[in-house]
């Protein structure tokens, strides 16, 4: 679907007062002046990662360091250098959150507030907030006005922007442009702004992480369960990358991705032809995303392609959308696992590391898929900072645990010592397979902990 097909929905304050052109120069504004009319104590959406907007994060900042003001921030993927949420301005802001990541480091600053929710859920969570006002970062607009949300902002989706009564838009020209269609799509006209801001700050990079040698021997195995005409979701991290590469030297072939997250191992399969979404069943001959996480090389593979579909994350992660894809693969990493099954995915004992995330979706979709499966994947130890190695295969989650999956739902299990499948066994049948491919030093220890 071209872009002139898609209608604007929302209406700004200038809508259908002339041509898009004249709007955009009517509603440009400075950073400050944008900032200006957001009011203490609203609540604001902004998106996160590579899309943050710095110009009005700064131009707000000091707003509200003059004013004396506070609002609430609701958004995920912040990065660690933005001004609003640096320990110095702690009192200005209220941060809500669903997902950490290097933001993780702000939580004893006490203004943090998590929010537990499947990742699909992000625009409701944030509609359920109330914003009055919504920050976006957008490319230049094309020949019809239209601005692509680009890389990391599918979860401020259409019903957030429908109920901000402002919605205030970066214009930056170093995102890229990423293909969409149809509903959920990343696009937004200009007339559906009240105000731009225009800016060209540098895009935040994530260099690939490394591969060790253990995540080559768990995406050994994983790698041999993905059949030529898969469908494929990977995550992000050195195993993910190590799958990919394994994907790739196996030879297989014909196989489709259909994913949260694109990045730089995405690339390499599209690249390489391991990865051309030619048996697809929805969007078949796309590769579909819902945001980037990568570097330059990342972006300037995306700005543009046709290969690549991206859409908002309610629609990518639905697992209804997810199993209309036959032989769908879904690969999720795991902090430890139970010996009944239960996942943590998400906290180092009660400490909150990251967040569910879409594990749960992606776990279900696949295995609603029809041929589809589902498997998580860990490393089975590790070792602490005094040198003594840990199970990550333990009788019970450590006290204070979140569990992501729940037993009901785990189906493959992979270590670097094998795969399992826990699906429809009883708990000891379970517990045997998991202490199969736990790490060799604590297998006796476990056999000795079965649960009934």
């Amino acid at each position: 679907m071209t872009t002139h097909e898609i209608k604007p929905v929302r209406r700004g304050r200038l809508a259908g007062t002339g041509d898009w052109r004249q709007q955009y120069a009517a509603l440009r504004v400075s950073a400050e002046e944008a900032a200006a009319q957001i009011h203490n104590g609203d609540a604001v959406a902004m998106p996160g990662a590579a899309s943050w907007p710095y110009a009005v994060d700064a131009a707000l900042t000091r707003r509200l360091r003059q004013s004396g003001g506070k609002i609430e921030l609701d958004g995920l993927f912040t990065p660690t250098d933005t001004v609003l949420l640096q320990p110095e301005n702690r009192d200005l802001v209220e941060y809500y959150v669903n997902f950490l990541s290097g933001d993780r480091a702000l939580i004893p600053q006490g203004n943090v507030h998590f929010v537990p929710t499947h990742l699909s859920e992000d625009g409701a969570w944030i509609c359920a907030r109330h914003p009055r006002v919504t920050v976006i970062t957008c490319t230049p607009p094309d020949e019809n006005g239209w601005m692509s949300r680009s890389i990391s902002a599918s979860h401020l989706d259409r019903d957030v922007l429908e109920q901000s009564e402002l919605v205030i838009a970066e214009v930056n020209s170093n995102l890229p442009v990423l293909s969409t269609d149809g509903e959920y799509h990343h696009l937004v006209h200009v007339s559906e702004v009240d105000a731009i801001v225009e800016s060209d700050h540098a895009l935040a990079e994530n260099v690939p992480a490394p591969t060790t040698e253990l995540d080559r021997q768990i995406a050994g195995h994983i790698a041999e369960m993905v059949p030529d005409g898969a469908c494929i979701q990977l995550g992000l991290g050195g195993l993910p990358n190590a799958i990919g590469e394994c994907l790739a030297y196996a030879g297989k072939k014909d196989l489709g991705m259909h994913t949260e997250v694109v990045t730089n191992c995405v690339m390499e399969l599209m690249r390489r032809g391991v990865v051309n979404n030619s048996r697809k069943q929805v969007c078949p001959g796309r590769t579909v995303g819902t945001l980037c996480v990568g570097d330059r090389e990342l972006w300037e593979f995306c700005d543009g392609n046709d290969q690549l579909c991206f859409r908002e994350v309610k629609w990518v992660n639905n697992p209804r959308v997810i199993c209309q894809n036959d032989g769908v693969v879904s690969i999720n990493n795991a902090v430890e696992i139970d010996l009944t099954g239960q996942v943590n995915a998400e906290s180092i004992g009660e400490r909150m590391y990251s967040g569910t995330g879409g594990q749960l979706e992606w776990v279900t979709g696949a295995q609603w898929s029809r041929g589809g499966k589902s498997i998580i994947a860990l490393r089975s130890s590790y070792v602490d900072k005094q040198g003594v190695r840990h199970s990550k295969i333990r009788p019970q989650l450590t006290p204070g645990s979140i569990v992501t999956t729940p037993r009901t739902m785990v189906q493959y299990v992979a270590t670097e010592y094998g795969v399992v499948n826990l699906k429809y066994k009883s708990t000891r049948e379970r517990a045997r397979a998991l202490i199969s491919i736990a790490h060799p030093d604590f297998r006796r220890e476990l056999e000795q902990q079965m649960p009934l």
